[in-house]
């Protein structure tokens, strides 16, 4: 059997995944914090592409366990003939909820075409996922119309901050919902919805901007309009902040992992299970607590580290 365990905001180190949660755990998405890893005296996997990768040039979480599904993942985790593992997750963005999904699910992979909706939807997310949102996607495609209609559980969520405070319940509700629209969707009852792109310039600096996003398709808007790096204010709330930030691709000269480095010096985070953090594309705010600085304060440590990186 298949279980999914859902601790909101948790982050983990590898070491202490397999030390302390029993044998046949997976952990999804950056509930361990690090690149994929399989131990099989447990056995135990993360899979994940958040940290220690290279974010384009490694899939997403839910494509590498749609392939590592037909590779043979759960002959490896399961008991008594059946596929039987504990799944920890802590957030249940897009990539998540499709991830559990395939695993709850592992009995509909079995010799799809590369033209079934369902590989294509995993397909579509990799793209998407794998690159924060990045990849130039035409706004009339109609797949994106429909995973917008999949999706929308979490992603209306994400867009009034709630997120980012909910509960273990609330989370799984929304995982239950968001399983549900797949499930409507490979059966050809999917709904399309228009995207919200909505956003508002709120600072920025040398080739950059920061944004507070107002929908849940904001960055799809901003890349079409050739901005290449941003800092996105995700949410405000009695002094704290959740920010993402991100670039379209390594070629682009924004120096995310000296951000990191100076934002958590300014916060005083050395803590890796707390920290600003992620990869070298995109990454973001604390998850457990967000961050205390402000927009303007955000926007100076950014500017000063362009700076930096120009006298280099």
């Amino acid at each position: 059997m298949i279980r999914i365990y859902l601790e909101p905001r948790v982050v983990v180190k590898w070491a202490d995944f397999i030390h302390t949660k029993p044998r046949f755990s997976i952990a999804l998405d950056g509930y361990v914090k690090g690149p994929p890893q399989f131990l099989i005296q447990g056995p135990y996997a993360n899979f994940n592409h958040h940290e220690g990768v290279a974010r384009i040039a490694t899939r997403s979480t839910c494509a590498q366990i749609y392939y590592y599904i037909r590779l043979g993942l759960l002959d490896t985790f399961q008991k008594k003939g059946k596929p039987h593992a504990r799944v920890y997750i802590n957030d249940v963005d897009q990539d998540a909820c499709l991830s559990c999904w395939l695993l709850k699910n592992s009995d509909k992979l079995e010799g799809l075409r590369f033209d079934n909706l369902l590989v294509q939807m995993i397909l579509f997310e990799d793209i998407l996922d794998a690159s924060a949102g990045a990849y130039p996607v035409h706004p009339d495609n109609p797949q994106i119309h429909r995973q917008a209609w999949v999706y929308e559980p979490y992603t209306q969520a994400r867009a009034d901050g709630s997120i980012y405070r909910m509960s273990k319940k609330e989370m799984q509700e929304i995982l239950q919902a968001v399983c549900a629209r797949i499930d409507a969707a490979i059966a050809g009852h999917a709904q399309k919805i228009e995207l919200d792109t909505r956003y508002e310039k709120i600072g920025g600096g040398p080739g950059w901007q920061m944004i507070r996003e107002e929908g849940p398709y904001a960055r799809t808007k901003l890349f079409s309009q050739k901005i290449k790096a941003y800092v996105a204010l995700v949410e405000s709330r009695k002094g704290r902040y959740a920010y993402t930030i991100g670039k379209m691709s390594p070629f682009v000269l924004f120096p995310v992992e000296r951000i990191y480095d100076a934002l958590n010096k300014a916060e005083g985070l050395f803590s890796q299970e707390n920290c600003w953090g992620g990869s070298a594309i995109i990454g973001g705010s604390p998850r457990k607590t967000g961050s205390r600085l402000r927009p303007e304060e955000v926007q100076q440590l950014i500017n000063d580290c362009i700076k930096q990186e120009k006298r280099r």
